[in-house]
């Protein structure tokens, strides 16, 4: 019996480290590509120079806030993004919302949407349509950025790895994504901001309103709210 028991626990120290091996192997290989990516990025012979001269074409006068996006080469690639613009109430406080992430399904009407980062603005007593772009021009990140006007300028930018990390910045505050990719903005009436991360988050091509309901049960939001309105 205590042969047994000594192969099984023998058996399962193997196991654990060829996972833990595997794991390292995977992560390296992943930098190793991305820095590949990185340098081709350098090389104008890798260029995808239709896509430089459609960007400097609809760039040249573009007044994109808080960033100004201008035109720049990229090697080739395929990777499509989107956002999703949404309106909720809670007990009758509103909240406005956008959600970013890459469409899967390409450009053939095959729109799989995998959402990786999803910001709301408790928004009082109306919606708010809110202004934010993605670019898939940093593949293989997500970059988005966009601003909100309520009791002040609400600016932010952000990055999604993919390594499964990344951040947000909402004016000046960041946000790291491995700890929640939902953000919640409480802005205060003396210009300062409350805030929550969540994990929860929409599921892929899933109806932003199942995702709504999910979020709502969270009581940390009506505590917000309440300080919120002091």
């Amino acid at each position: 019996m205590k042969i047994k028991i000594l192969i099984l626990i023998m058996f399962t120290n193997i196991s654990c480290r060829q996972k833990g091996v595997d794991i390292l192997e995977t992560k390296v290989n992943q930098i190793n590509r991305l820095e590949t990516k990185s340098k081709h990025n350098q090389i104008p012979e890798k260029w995808n120079m239709e896509l430089y001269k459609n960007d400097k074409k609809w760039l040249k006068n573009t007044n994109s806030k808080p960033l100004n996006s201008l035109a720049f080469p990229v090697e080739k690639y395929e990777y499509y993004v989107f956002n999703e613009p949404f309106n909720f109430q809670i007990n009758g406080f509103h909240f406005s919302g956008i959600s970013f992430g890459e469409n899967t399904g390409g450009k053939d009407d095959k729109f799989i949407f995998k959402h990786e980062l999803t910001l709301i603005f408790y928004s009082g007593e109306k919606d708010y349509q809110i202004n934010g772009d993605v670019s898939s021009r940093n593949f293989p990140y997500l970059t988005i950025q966009g601003q909100l006007k309520l009791n002040n300028i609400y600016d932010f930018i952000g990055v999604k790895s993919p390594e499964n990390s990344g951040y947000l910045i909402v004016n000046l505050k960041s946000f790291d994504l491995k700890f929640g990719q939902t953000v919640i903005i409480f802005p205060n009436k003396d210009n300062s901001f409350y805030y929550l991360q969540s994990n929860e988050k929409p599921q892929i091509n899933e109806d932003i309103k199942k995702y709504v309901y999910r979020l709502k049960t969270d009581k940390r939001i009506m505590k917000m709210i309440k300080l919120a309105e002091e």
